[in-house]
């Protein structure tokens, strides 16, 4: 039979063999692997998306700095004073201390966390080194041994947040009287 034979006999109803009429078959293949590709694409990018950990950003924290001299068994030390006057509380494992570039020791820190209202006090001890220490100082607290701030020197604080690796307060000191 020619193809016109066969086309006027599928318009006058008669049966039409699907293994030899091969029309339409291609676009619906072609469909099919579009539908494919966008499904595979699809769950591929969210699994990409999904897979990524996005960490929220800090909250803010407002911190004073300042020199002041305090009295620790009968003398008198030079210190630069913290104090947290508002936002989120501040872990101290999470935090680093770098005064002059130089790092400050949390090993006589006793608080787990340093909040509003609450002080600390960054001082000279032994061997050159730093530490923060609870403010006021007392007798029940480490003992500065020298100054950390002398009369007239700058010495620049910087605290960062280790979490979010980002300077949280930065600020230079003169020491006072």
């Amino acid at each position: 039979m020619m193809n016109s034979e066969k086309e006027t006999k599928r318009r006058n109803g008669s049966k039409v063999n699907m293994l030899t009429d091969k029309r339409g078959v291609s676009p619906v293949v072609g469909v099919l692997l579009l539908l494919a590709i966008t499904v595979v694409m699809a769950g591929y990018l969210a699994s990409e998306v999904m897979s990524f950990e996005f960490k929220a950003p800090p909250q803010p924290v407002s911190l004073n700095a300042r020199a002041e001299k305090v009295t620790v068994g009968g003398a008198e030390y030079s210190v630069i004073r913290l104090e947290h006057a508002g936002g989120a509380p501040l872990q101290v494992s999470d935090i680093r201390i770098l005064i002059n570039q130089t790092e400050a020791d949390f090993s006589h820190f006793q608080k787990e966390s340093f909040a509003i209202g609450e002080s600390i006090a960054l001082c000279g001890i032994e061997n050159n080194r730093m530490a923060v220490l609870s403010y006021p100082v007392s007798s029940s607290t480490k003992k500065p041994s020298r100054n950390i701030i002398e009369r007239g020197e700058a010495k620049e604080v910087i605290i960062i947040d280790l979490t979010h690796n980002q300077i949280i307060f930065k600020k230079t000191i003169r020491g006072g009287n």
